[in-house]
């Protein structure tokens, strides 16, 4: 069981690290003139995102069964007539809320690391575009990033850190863009972390419908979904846009990008609080739609 939680908490790590990033490509396309082909590359990284999404799931349904399963069985033989409270039950529920907090923290750690991965990922991405560009082939680009090649100096791959001076100046400078964008960046990625968590919980909480309460918590995803498809990606698209035209500052995309970043690992952190009150109006819901 141990191993499955830690598995499950770095493929979580994973996934968030890789969300973080992606948006960076936005950057890299503007400085190779190569807008399309970046995102293409972009698509390519995120496939490893959705596999590890397709490990994550099913690792941790399993986790949540084991640690529920029996307590349940021996509730509902103790207590039948009311086994959710049961003491073994609810024992059971703290040791399950306290997984599901180690996956938001593991996706707390995961945002915080591309946060922090943001300039190796736009130097060597934008390497990677510019690779692309000379082997026009994806798998060529595959195997030049795993070979020593790759990762020698001047290679593909490179490291850089944010310098104080640079922070400063993204921190300091005048965003021109209204920020509400980034309000509902915020609410959208707190969302996304906590709705298939919620679900599992809500299921826990109301386990005689534990398989319709997972299924709400697709309302709670879609919700984040749209939000950042109607909210916050067009804004991007158009800063993209204006840079590229020159009608706008580059600055200003490296601005968006880093506060984008950032609101995704406040989003995570904040999805501890809104946690349990999710999960308690999916069960809410489930108790409505079960009668």
């Amino acid at each position: 069981m141990e191993q499955r939680i830690l598995l499950v908490f770095l493929l979580t790590a994973l996934i968030n690290f890789i969300n973080t990033l992606t948006r960076s490509s936005r950057l890299v396309g503007v400085r190779t003139a190569s807008l399309a082909t970046a995102l293409s590359l972009t698509g390519v990284v995120y496939l490893a995102a959705s596999f590890a999404n397709t490990l994550q799931a099913p690792l941790l349904a399993s986790a949540v069964e084991g640690i529920i399963k029996d307590a349940y069985a021996v509730a509902l033989l103790n207590s039948p007539a009311a086994p959710v409270a049961a003491p073994v039950y609810r024992e059971a529920l703290g040791a399950l809320e306290g997984v599901l907090r180690l996956v938001m923290l593991g996706a707390a750690l995961g945002s915080a690391a591309g946060l922090l991965a943001v300039p190796s990922f736009i130097a060597t991405f934008t390497n990677a575009v510019r690779a692309f560009g000379r082997t026009g082939s994806v798998f060529g680009l595959a195997l030049l990033l795993l070979s020593p090649a790759g990762w020698r100096p001047g290679g593909v791959v490179a490291l850089r850190w944010v310098s104080r001076r640079t922070l400063k100046e993204l921190v300091a400078r005048r965003l021109s863009t209204p920020p509400a964008f980034l309000f509902w960046n915020l609410a959208s990625y707190c969302l996304w972390t906590v709705n298939v968590l919620a679900g599992l919980y809500a299921g826990a909480l109301y386990p005689e419908f534990r398989q319709t309460a997972v299924l709400m918590a697709a309302v709670v995803g879609n919700a984040s979904i749209v939000t950042n498809v109607l909210m916050v990606d067009p804004v991007l698209a158009k800063v993209t846009d204006a840079v590229s035209r020159g009608a706008e500052e580059e600055a200003e995309l490296k601005q968006i990008i880093f506060y984008l970043s950032l609101t995704n690992l406040v989003g995570t952190l904040l999805a501890q609080v809104l946690f349990v009150p999710t999960a308690q109006a999916l069960k809410y819901f489930t108790v409505l739609t079960s009668r």
